[in-house]
């Protein structure tokens, strides 16, 4: 047996609980726009309602390129804090378009 083969069988399987699951996001593709956070300060998320990747402060003007499915979360590239660039999230009621 291979290292990547698996080493439980199906009732050990069906025990296995905790981890972190994927989050499946669905974002519609926008026509870029700039946007402007109306709030005193606006967390950047990894994922909605996920991990805080950074903070923008009242002003700041950002570039969105799509929006999830529930029209509340605007999706936007950053440099990530951890290093290179990523997608994140915006709340959508706490900016201003532009």
């Amino acid at each position: 047996m291979s290292e990547m083969e698996n080493k439980l069988n199906v009732e050990d399987l069906e025990q296995v609980t905790g981890g972190v699951a994927r989050q499946e996001i669905h974002v519609k593709a926008i026509t870029p726009r700039w946007v402007k956070v109306t709030a005193s300060s606006l967390n950047c998320r990894y994922t909605p309602n996920g991990p805080i990747a950074k903070t923008y402060e009242y002003g700041h003007k950002l570039k969105v390129d799509g929006i999830t499915s529930d029209g509340e979360w605007y999706r936007l590239l950053i440099n990530d804090p951890r290093g290179g660039t990523c997608y994140a999230f915006i709340y959508k009621q706490y900016t201003e378009r532009l």
